[in-house]
């Protein structure tokens, strides 16, 4: 924690610390299965993506790839070696972090 103002927080800061604490937290250790592998690279993809594109830019391609595997998984179009779980939980933490950008984000979800 840091004494320095809230309004100073960053979205890559928050992304990093969900990462750090999936990663290393004791409370629910990482033991790597599909579901924690889909959260951690969610937020791998999208720490990288956030120092990088406008946040116009970020919610439109976030958006879009939760559609895509909302799709996928409500339309079944996945094999059989696809993870439920993985996908899943990809999914969520995304819609978790365009939530915190734009609570509206999660009514152009149910929209789609």
């Amino acid at each position: 924690m840091s004494n320095e103002p809230v309004s100073g927080i960053k979205l890559s800061q928050i992304i990093e610390r969900k990462l750090s604490f999936l990663l290393s937290n004791e409370i629910s250790p990482w033991d790597g299965d599909n579901y924690d592998l889909g959260e951690r690279d969610a937020l791998q993809k999208m720490l990288s993506d956030s120092v990088q594109m406008s946040e116009k830019e970020f919610e439109e391609k976030y958006l879009a790839e939760v559609n895509r595997l909302k799709k996928r998984i409500e339309g079944k179009d996945f094999s059989e070696k696809d993870n439920d779980d993985y996908y899943e939980s990809f999914s969520n933490t995304l819609v978790s972090i365009l939530a915190l950008i734009n609570p509206a984000n999660l009514y152009d979800l149910e929209d789609e």
